[in-house]
C-alpha cells in the first residue's frame, strides 16, 4: 500500500553501504520506522529530506516488516537553527522526546502539529525556552499524564496552602494527604500557574509569557522529572544541553 505523510525526521542510521534507517514522526501514521535506500549516494534526490528535524512531504511503500520511502519534497529545512548550537541541540531533544515516549503506529495529529509550530518559532525567531516548556508539557497532556494542578489529587481538596507535588499520583496533594504521595515536589505559586498555562493554554498566549528565572528553572525541573518518571527514561541531548551551560560559565 501506498501512503504520503507530513513528516519530521526523528533521527537516521546507517543501515548498508548507501541506506539509512529512519525513524520518523508522521501527521498520519505517528512514529514510524522507514528505509531509505540510497540515500547517502550524492545524487540521491531524498539526501535532504531525511536530515534529523527536517519537516518533509515523504512517499512511502508499506511493507510487511518496514516502509520504504519511494519519494521527498522538503517543506522546511530549519536552516536558522541549524546554524546555532543552542536552536540545533534543543531541536534534537525535542526529536529525541518523541522517539522515546511515542509507540509505533499511534497518530498524534495534534502533538504533530504542535511540534511543527515550535520548531518553525524557534527556527523564525531565535530560542525561547517558553516553547520548549510549551511543547513537554503537551507531550504529558497527550500521552494521558496532564498534571492535576487545581485541587488535592487524592481528596479533591482545593485547599492548597504549599505545592506538593507527588510524581507518582500524578498531581497536587493537599496538607492532610502531602505524606501519601512519593517523590513530592515543591512549586512555588508562580510555578503552578505556569503549568497550569502551558498545560492548557494557546502557543501564541505562552509565547509571549515573561516568568522569573526562578519559576523557570523550577518548572524545567518539574517536567524533566515527570517525564523521566513516567517513561522511565533519561534524555541524552539534555545532558548535552546541561553540560555545555556548565562549560560556559565555568570559562566565563
Amino acid at each position: 500500500m501506498y501512503y504520503q505523510s507530513r513528516s519530521i525526521i526523528l533521527k537516521n542510521r546507517d543501515l548498508r553501504e548507501s541506506d539509512q534507517l529512519l525513524t520518523i514522526f508522521s501527521e498520519k501514521e505517528g512514529k514510524i520506522t522507514a528505509v531509505a535506500k540510497g540515500v547517502k549516494k550524492a545524487k540521491s534526490s531524498l539526501r535532504g529530506c531525511v536530515q534529523p528535524f527536517c519537516h518533509s512531504l515523504l512517499f512511502f511503500n508499506q511493507g510487511r516488516d518496514m516502509d520504504l520511502i519511494t519519494q521527498g519534497k522538503i517543506i522546511e529545512f530549519f536552516g536558522n537553527s541549524r546554524e546555532d548550537i543552542n536552536r540545533t541541540l534543543y531541536s534534537m531533544y525535542m526529536m529525541e522526546l518523541i522517539d522515546k515516549s511515542l509507540l509505533e503506529r499511534a497518530p498524534l495529529p495534534n502533538l504533530y502539529a504542535t511540534l511543527v509550530a515550535v520548531l518553525e518559532l524557534i527556527n523564525e525567531q531565535g530560542l525561547n525556552l517558553m516553547l520548549v516548556r510549551y511543547f513537554e508539557s503537551r507531550l504529558l497532556v497527550n500521552l494521558g499524564y496532564k498534571p492535576v494542578m487545581d485541587h488535592c489529587v487524592l481528596c479533591g481538596s482545593q485547599e492548597l496552602s504549599k505545592f506538593k507535588f507527588s510524581l507518582s499520583e500524578g498531581g497536587l496533594l493537599c496538607s492532610s494527604c502531602a505524606g501519601a504521595g512519593d517523590s513530592v515536589i515543591l512549586l512555588g505559586g508562580e510555578s503552578v500557574a505556569l503549568i497550569k498555562l502551558l498545560c492548557n493554554g494557546k502557543l501564541q498566549t505562552v509565547q509571549r509569557v515573561k516568568a522569573s528565572p526562578i519559576a523557570m528553572q523550577q518548572v524545567e525541573f518539574f517536567l524533566e522529572r515527570y517525564l523521566e518518571y513516567h517513561l522511565e527514561r533519561r534524555f541524552k541531548v539534555k545532558n548535552t544541553i546541561r553540560w555545555l551551560k556548565q562549560v560556559v560559565l565555568l570559562s566565563n
